[in-house]
């Protein structure tokens, strides 16, 4: 009976020893099934392109193997976690296409928020919005309407030229920013309105005040952040 007993307790420290090797270094057994998983994903995933999964690599951190999916000169992280049915965890192909997308529909977001405002604010400087998109959210035809924001949480950050106003000034001012993408009907979750003050070489050399600010709330004076003088 002890010998069972010894038995059992001797397969049981085994495992354990086992399972906690694996959760720190990782084992040939499940780096060769993540490989396998992430070859059959790409095929499925991307029928199209030739992709070659390479340099398995794994995280203790994470507890994840991480490859290398080589598309010609290109090189994306790919990510697999899990010991005898590995899933994947990371596609860096769809998150390098995801931001080629968001950089386009922010560029032409920009362009027309910088657009409206300048006639109502032409000391408007430079309009940035962004887009938080999520994989396969949209595609690189999808064109750029305000219907978007409804669809993805949008950002923006806004410089005006703010030379000699005074903090009541320029929170008028900024006032105005967000009155007017109210009235142009954005969607937004949050904005920040940075108020510039030019330099001696008529650039713009810092930050004179800065706004954060709410669509539904209005700026105040004292919602102004002395940065400069």
């Amino acid at each position: 009976m002890k010998r069972i007993v010894f038995g059992f307790l001797a397969i049981a420290v085994f495992g354990c020893g086992l399972y906690i090797y694996h959760v720190l270094f990782g084992d040939p057994f499940s780096k060769n099934a993540a490989e396998q998983k992430l070859t059959s994903y790409v095929k499925q995933t991307y029928p199209k392109k030739e992709i070659n999964i390479t340099n398995g690599v794994y995280s203790a951190k994470t507890t994840e193997y991480v490859f290398q999916a080589n598309i010609q000169s290109h090189r994306y992280p790919m990510c697999t976690k899990g010991f005898l049915h590995p899933k994947v965890t990371c596609d860096g192909i769809e998150e390098a296409y995801t931001e080629s997308v968001a950089k386009h529909l922010n560029e032409e977001a920009s362009k027309e928020i910088k657009a409206d405002l300048q006639k109502e604010v032409p000391q408007i400087i430079k309009a940035d919005a962004a887009l938080i998109i999520e994989n396969g959210q949209f595609t690189l035809d999808t064109k750029w309407n305000k219907q978007l924001a409804e669809k993805a949480p949008m950002n923006m950050a806004i410089q005006l030229d703010a030379s000699g106003l005074s903090k009541t000034e320029a929170a008028k001012m900024a006032e105005t920013v967000r009155k007017t993408l109210n009235e142009k009907g954005y969607t937004y979750s949050n904005g920040t309105v940075d108020c510039m003050q030019k330099d001696g070489d008529g650039g713009f050399g810092y930050v004179k005040y800065s706004i954060d600010f709410l669509p539904k709330t209005a700026i105040q004076p004292n919602d102004a952040e002395e940065l400069g003088s």
